[in-house]
């Protein structure tokens, strides 16, 4: 019932500026190897995510936070705004999250949840915005959605 709440799985340190290009003079392909660097870095990630246990839960995506910032901070201008909706929806769906103290069975049970969940999903377009960081990291990086190390979705 969660799907569609999009996740990127890496984390790692980087740098680029929004618009794609450092202000010492990076290119546009430097900025596209430094994220792909920051994504590659990520995929090392030991992200283990327990059911039931709201400890993991919420490192888990505090974690996904983080990394989602990471990337966008250096993603290149062509990925940027996508890179900016999964780490919104992220941060969104962390929010969400906490208020049910990171119980993905007490947030399920909430109608209220729920349709918040789908408004973030549809707000920042992260089926789609999933499918192009996925097919990003493959051409642009060689990273396959497997080796992200965490799952794409929410699905419960």
């Amino acid at each position: 019932m969660l799907a569609g709440i999009s996740l990127m799985g890496a984390v790692g340190c980087g740098g680029g500026s929004e618009n794609g290009a450092s202000s010492g003079g990076t290119t546009e392909v430097s900025a596209k190897q430094d994220f792909c660097t920051v994504a590659k870095g990520q995929t090392k990630a030991d992200l283990t995510l327990k059911q039931g246990d709201a400890d993991s839960v919420k490192l888990y995506y505090a974690n996904q936070v983080g990394m989602s910032s990471s990337l966008v901070f250096a993603a290149p201008a062509d990925i940027l705004e996508t890179a900016k909706n999964l780490q919104n929806g992220t941060v969104e769906l962390y929010k969400i999250l906490e208020s049910f103290k990171f119980s993905f069975t007490k947030m399920s049970a909430s109608e209220s949840a729920l349709a918040k969940i789908k408004v973030i999903s549809d707000k920042y377009h992260l089926e789609d915005s999933d499918t192009k960081m996925n097919k990003y990291l493959l051409d642009k990086c060689g990273i396959t959605a497997q080796q992200q190390g965490v799952p794409t979705t929410v699905a419960q």
